[in-house]
């Protein structure tokens, strides 16, 4: 210890003067990284601080840039290194080593390494007992993994390629990409390290939980760092199971709680520690994914469909419109016809708009440049949800479709949502022998049973900084999550979300399928694009939304009661002031190719945007001061206009037809001349408009062949006409009902899947 230390613990706030009377007597029998422990001071921030003041570097720094050399920790055995708690990294030239060492072995550092090299000259790095300690097991854990025949040498060098490259832990890279089995791994720890596995306790007296201990840490903390304590086996050791015995992260966290506790680690696989915690938690998890937003957020909410002010107002205009029809009916119908052919005129004048500046705009374009300048290191954990149910045909072509990702398998936290009673799917998903990167999440049976409540308690168990969501068919560009995360390093610190484009590979199947896909090539390639020119709210799609993950849970997840969840994310976001930008990549899925299984699909998503106008609607005038008069009238057009639009055109086409046929003088009365002119220009330049910009949509993706069939648009907006009137009905008799949507229908879909396959590196 350096005679000037007194004065730099001191003064660097580390301790004070009083703390430092007490400290010092103790020096001589105990390790000074023990007393500041036990003052809540980590070795890890006592490192960090002796190396600012003394200008020296850290391992930690110092990995990121370079390699490793392990051959030069071979002249000793790995215990020696640990008892020493040095450890040589690399050679910096012929005669200077570079090596990693605690602030117990820093003042011999010089001649322990002049014992084995005696001209090398040593360049320290400052490190923790720990991460020393992990140098020494990733040193023991490729000779027992060669000498065991589980991996051969030159895979060895792979892992190690791939941990310099990604900074990921040795065991994630090991269990991710399948070179061996978490229980071969956690076996090899116990024998390493000396800590017991899990299993070796159940049935001892040393066994136990004591769940308002666990209760006392965060749980997503415990997720993140897998690790769970256990129980207090006195009042001043600890028993804590952990996946990864070196992780100093999970100690801070632990001292956090206890200052200067005695930990004992017990080993456990992800498995394990996550099987735990959701026996302790999940009760909680449960209530949070269908209340947690109605909780804390009431009018945030579509719990309650009507609030008592809608329901007077509903009340009110209905009893006018009635007394209306029943003393001048003409009059009344005159108004409501001039109502909504106004709102019908503004609402295509606006999508026009919308498509004007959308044509024009390129989404947020990532070149590929930028793409293969991303370093695997600085990658961040992605976690990906994936919303199962009653789908076992499609499950194998979900993994595969997920294993053509660019992204490293290690940084990949897949999290594959099942309803625990839909065993048939369960039993699929096993069978399919997914990789260690995709985890089995179990959703308890509760009510609603829909996709946003499945994805909430998803989301307790998420890794991840970013996260997404890709439903059980779809097949997402490659290089997806690294075109989001440019996305949002370009884009403003307020934006929460960008939002990739949806398409379909079975779009020439039938006539379905053909109008389904130039509705979403024209959705999302005009219409999204120029609402992200023009900073408007975005009413997000159901899948390849990729968000902050801690924004994410600021904004309560998503409404489980709400059957469009993602339309009303996007416009809550907006509300809290957040933005949703829009990336050039595209999510490829089946398109419904079956007329019932169309319009159950469309009456949920219309009913979303009833339930998503009327909760945003519930105090207008606050949302307009949150929104601003632009958001305010977008939302408004965007919403409530394709609402009004799919209900109103029926009756505008019926009583055009009428008129036409019967030539009925009553029509003159019903539309005045002014309105009249309007309605016919809905009729005839309104709809040809809406045929022209469908037959646009389809040169930037040059789906030619679709062209024709943006004249049978009418045929289409009829049947989501039908879906409408659905959907308007279930919002009474039925709001939160969850219309399933049936996939693996199309005759292409495992057509397309096989195509997909990419090889996984796999061990011996």
């Amino acid at each position: 210890m350096s005679p000037l230390e007194p004065d730099w613990l001191v003064t660097t706030g580390l301790i004070t003067p009083e703390q430092w009377q007490q400290v010092q007597p103790r020096l001589r029998d105990c390790p000074l990284r023990d007393i500041l422990r036990e003052l809540g001071i980590t070795e890890s921030t006592y490192i960090a601080v002796r190396a600012k003041l003394g200008q020296e570097q850290l391992l930690r720094d110092w990995l990121r840039n370079h390699r490793l050399d392990l051959g030069l920790s071979q002249v000793r055995p790995p215990y020696y290194w640990s008892q020493v708690e040095v450890f040589p990294c690399a050679w910096q030239d012929e005669r200077t080593l570079i090596a990693a060492v605690s602030d117990q072995g820093h003042g011999c550092v010089q001649r322990i390494i002049a014992q084995i090299w005696p001209h090398a000259q040593v360049q320290p790095l400052l490190a923790t007992s720990t991460e020393i300690a992990r140098l020494v097991i990733q040193l023991h854990l490729g000779k027992k993994l060669i000498q065991s025949g589980i991996l051969t040498a030159q895979q060895w060098q792979d892992i190690l390629e791939i941990y310099r490259r990604t900074g990921s832990p040795i065991g994630q890279i090991l269990t991710r990409l399948d070179y061996v089995k978490p229980q071969q791994l956690l076996q090899i720890l116990v024998e390493l390290t000396g800590c017991p596995s899990y299993s070796h306790l159940i049935g001892t007296p040393a066994w136990s939980m004591d769940e308002q201990l666990v209760q006392r840490f965060n749980p997503q903390i415990m997720v993140r760092r897998l690790f769970i304590p256990l129980n207090q086996i006195d009042e001043k050791t600890l028993l804590v199971m952990v996946q990864d015995p070196t992780d100093i992260r999970i100690d801070n966290e632990i001292y956090r709680q206890f200052p200067g506790v005695d930990i004992v680690k017990v080993l456990g696989t992800e498995t394990d520690i996550i099987y735990l915690l959701d026996l302790v938690f999940r009760q909680l998890w449960s209530w949070q994914a269908v209340y947690r937003l109605a909780a804390r957020s009431p009018r945030e909410s579509a719990a309650q469909v009507f609030t008592p002010a809608q329901i007077v107002c509903l009340y009110t205009v209905g009893v006018i419109l009635v007394w209306g029809l029943l003393n001048n009916p003409i009059l009344t119908m005159s108004i409501v016809m001039s109502l909504i052919n106004l709102f019908y005129i503004t609402a295509i004048g606006f999508k026009l708009l919308l498509s004007l500046v959308g044509a024009v705009d390129r989404k947020q374009y990532v070149s590929p440049e930028e793409i293969a300048e991303l370093k695997d290191e600085e990658l961040p954990v992605y976690t990906i949800l994936v919303p199962v149910y009653n789908e076992p045909a499609i499950v194998s072509m979900l993994i595969k479709g997920l294993g053509r990702l660019d992204y490293p398998k290690e940084k990949l936290d897949v999290l594959l949502l099942l309803e625990e009673n839909d065993r048939v799917t369960i039993e699929a998903a096993k069978a399919a022998h997914p990789p260690h990167y995709i985890r089995f999440i179990y959703i308890p049976d509760s009510k609603p049973k829909t996709k946003p409540k499945a994805c909430n308690y998803g989301l307790a168990f998420a890794q991840g900084r970013y996260i997404t969501i890709y439903d059980a068919e779809d097949l997402p560009d490659p290089d997806q999550l690294k075109k989001a995360i440019i996305a949002f390093r370009k884009g403003p610190p307020n934006m929460i979300c960008v939002q990739a484009a949806l398409n379909y590979f079975n779009r020439y199947e039938n006539f379905l399928t053909r109008m389904f896909t130039l509705e979403y090539s024209y959705w999302f390639d005009y219409l999204l694009p120029g609402l992200d020119r023009l900073r408007l709210p975005i009413p997000l799609g159901g899948t390849s939304n990729h968000f902050r993950t801690d924004r994410l849970l600021e904004l309560g997840g998503w409404d489980p009661f709400n059957v469009t969840e993602d339309a009303d994310l996007g416009i809550r976001a907006s509300q809290r002031g957040y933005c949703v930008g829009v990336i050039d990549s595209t999510t490829y899925e089946e398109a419904n190719c079956r007329l019932k299984n169309w319009i159950r699909q469309r009456s949920r998503w219309i009913k979303g945007y009833m339930q998503t106008w009327l909760v945003h609607n519930r105090n207008p005038w606050r949302s307009l001061r949150t929104l601003g008069i632009k958001n305010w009238l977008a939302y408004q057009l965007f919403v409530g206009g394709t609402v009004v639009c799919f209900l109103s055109n029926p009756i505008l086409w019926l009583l055009f037809i009428v008129a036409t046929i019967f030539q009925s003088p009553w029509i003159e009365q019903l539309f005045p001349s002014w309105i009249l002119y309007i309605s016919l220009f809905n009729l005839l330049l309104g709809n040809s408009m809406g045929i022209y910009l469908n037959m646009i949509a389809v040169f930037r993706r040059q789906y030619y062949g679709l062209t024709p069939y943006a004249l049978l648009n009418p045929v289409y907006w009829l049947l989501h006409s039908a879906a409408a009137y659905m959907a308007l009905w279930q919002l009474f008799t039925k709001p939160f009902y969850w219309e399933k949507t049936i996939h693996g229908l199309s005759k292409m879909t495992h057509q397309h899947a096989s195509l997909t396959e990419t090889p996984q590196p796999q061990g011996n």
